[in-house]
């Protein structure tokens, strides 16, 4: 039977994707979609022959993509007609804000919280989900882009992806790595469940702390609780000490992504992490098939409390709430801090006024760049 996975952006994530999807027992067809023909040829090419020096050999193909284009992204889709949908689209990739200005400047801007930034990361997301939506083409999406508030956005519209990747998920192997050497025990004896929003892990790699944020960490040695044995915070400090920082997180990202990809291509009902399960806010432990991703509770703890954890988090990434329309609304602090810094005024964001304002914050952004480089 052949399993076919389509890639949609092959910008910082999807390129690493697409380097590790060849290599994955049981898919037997990827399908690259992106705007640039001839940068996406050139990783099909090298994922391509890296598939084949292990020996496996997928069928790889190109397809150039337009996602503003919903009608014939829509056409497009249900000719492909995928099992699973991997987004890695976006208008700005998640480092970039950081990139090109000092650190103490990056610092200040970066206050406000990764939130105000959301039109950039939802805008064509969301153009893929109606996209996906009018295919009529039953495929789960997994979602790259900010899912910690994309997803849940998208949700209230009823076009929530299946899930999200990275993000939080990322801290996993470490937090088990830390607790297994100081346990003097094999890591695949450590289990935990982990709920911690996007801003936690941005903010421990950036400032090595958790800023205050809430977050719930359950951890299991053997089946065990073991969680007592561990002051919390000072682990998660600790296990950030073996993130890679920067674009060197690139690959583990898409091992979380194809981590994912997997459970919902065969169904598996794997037992993980991810952001925006099934349009919640924040990230969870989950169980993960085709059409579930089912949140693992413990049992101190109910899902309406592991929401308010994630929900009480996003206010530190400068989301005050996300309301049943899907409207965001943004925090006074943050939103001052990006008129300040960038004269971008926008306290609230609605689905429908998101593209314009995805063009707006760019040319700010831009503006903010030149004006600061001319200064110098």
């Amino acid at each position: 039977m052949v399993s076919t996975v389509m890639v949609v952006g092959l910008g910082d994530i999807g390129e690493h994707v697409l380097e590790i999807l060849p290599q994955t027992p049981g898919i037997s067809k990827i399908v690259c979609a992106d705007v640039n023909e001839d940068a996406a040829l050139r990783r099909i090419y090298s994922a391509r022959a890296g598939g084949a020096h292990l020996g496996f050999y997928p069928k790889i193909e190109f397809l150039k993509i337009d996602v503003n284009n919903i009608e014939q992204t829509a056409n497009q889709i249900k000719l492909v007609n995928p099992d699973v949908i991997l987004s890695s689209v976006t208008m700005m990739t998640w480092w970039m804000a950081g990139a090109q200005v000092p650190a103490d400047v990056f610092k200040k801007l970066d206050e406000a919280g990764f939130g105000p930034w959301l039109p950039l990361h939802l805008t064509l997301v969301y153009k893929l989900a109606q996209a996906l939506k009018k295919s009529g083409i039953e495929a789960p999406m997994i979602n790259a882009s900010y899912p910690d508030v994309v997803n849940c956005v998208l949700g209230k519209v009823g076009q929530a992806p299946l899930v999200g990747f990275g993000n939080f998920d990322l801290m996993v192997p470490e937090i088990q790595k830390v607790v297994g050497d100081k346990l003097h025990i094999p890591v695949h004896d450590v289990k935990i469940l982990l709920f911690a929003d996007h801003f936690v892990v941005h903010y421990l790699g950036a400032y090595a702390s958790t800023g205050g944020a809430p977050y719930f960490l359950k951890i299991y040695v053997n089946e065990k609780d073991a969680t007592k044995k561990f002051d919390l915070d000072k682990l998660l400090i600790e296990a950030n000490k073996y993130m890679p920082k920067g674009v060197n997180d690139h690959f583990i990202v898409a091992a979380s992504a194809v981590k994912n990809i997997k459970a919902a291509l065969f169904d598996s009902n794997t037992v993980t992490h991810a952001p925006g399960p099934a349009g919640l806010p924040g990230g969870y432990p989950i169980r993960l098939g085709r059409n579930k991703a089912e949140v693992i509770l413990p049992e101190e703890l109910t899902l309406k409390e592991a929401i308010r954890i994630n929900e009480q988090a996003q206010k530190y990434d400068g989301i005050e709430r996300i309301e049943k329309d899907g409207t965001v609304i943004f925090t006074q602090k943050s939103a001052s801090i990006m008129k300040e810094m960038l004269n971008y005024n926008c306290k609230s964001l609605k689905l429908s006024e998101c593209e314009n304002r995805s063009k707006e914050l760019l040319g700010l952004y831009k503006v903010f760049i030149d004006n600061f480089k001319n200064s110098k």
